[in-house]
């Protein structure tokens, strides 16, 4: 796992953003924030975090975790033993069940986009993520730039490692579901978290320019 301070500026308040697979900071650096610093946790190719969790808290009056993606899962992991201490903790577009038939990506999609995984694999999968012109123009232009190797190193892994956790174990407080998600599909979310409170919000998998900072993702979280 790797980390990157978005924004480390000794504000009071932080947030802690668990990216998606194949993620980088790259994407996320035209979005702003006024009121939080925020330590962005990517690449998980394993889940051993070079940084000392318990120090946020000491460090930090508020600490808000949001979780995207594969980054719901992950977050869920490593923040499980510190929930009574986080403020809230948003998933976006995300199950526990990360590979899974009826919760997750179906393990035969999530073999093949592995096996065949390459240059143009990971811009159909943009495309799919994205879905929406303006958006994925300003995600291309912002491209993760992690190698294709690295980025198949970390979905080989997750596909060996990567465990399904019962939603009732769900430490997330709050559910962002995009009621057009093509690549963890809207109805397996929602099966997921049928007993959750989910706010349930027009557009895509990749809804982060929706938001016109961190701090507006925070606050009103379902206004998309």
């Amino acid at each position: 796992m790797k980390t990157v301070w978005l924004y480390n500026k000794g504000r009071s308040r932080l947030i802690v953003f668990c990216n998606g697979w194949g993620m980088d900071e790259n994407p996320f650096r035209s979005i702003q924030s006024q009121d939080y610093d925020v330590l962005m946790l990517y690449d998980y190719l394993d889940l051993d975090c070079p940084l000392n969790i318990e120090t946020l808290f000491n460090d930090y009056k508020e600490v808000v975790l949001i979780g995207w993606s594969m980054g719901v899962w992950a977050g869920q992991h490593l923040f499980d033993k510190y929930a009574g201490r986080l403020s809230r903790a948003i998933a976006i577009n995300g199950t526990l069940a990360p590979i899974d038939e009826q919760f997750g990506i179906p393990r035969n999609i999530f073999e093949q986009t592995h096996i065949a995984y390459g240059q143009e694999t990971s811009l159909k999968f943009y495309k799919r993520m994205c879905r929406d012109k303006t958006s994925l123009s300003r995600f291309i232009a912002n491209q993760p730039q992690r190698s294709l190797e690295s980025r198949s190193r970390e979905l080989g892994s997750l596909l060996a490692y990567a465990d399904s956790i019962p939603a009732e174990h769900s430490i997330y407080t709050e559910v962002i579901v995009a009621d057009k998600d093509f690549v963890i599909p809207t109805k397996n979310q929602l099966h997921f978290w049928r007993h959750k409170k989910v706010h349930y919000v027009d557009g895509y998998h990749f809804l982060f320019y929706y938001w016109h900072s961190w701090d507006e993702l925070v606050e009103n979280p379902a206004a998309t």
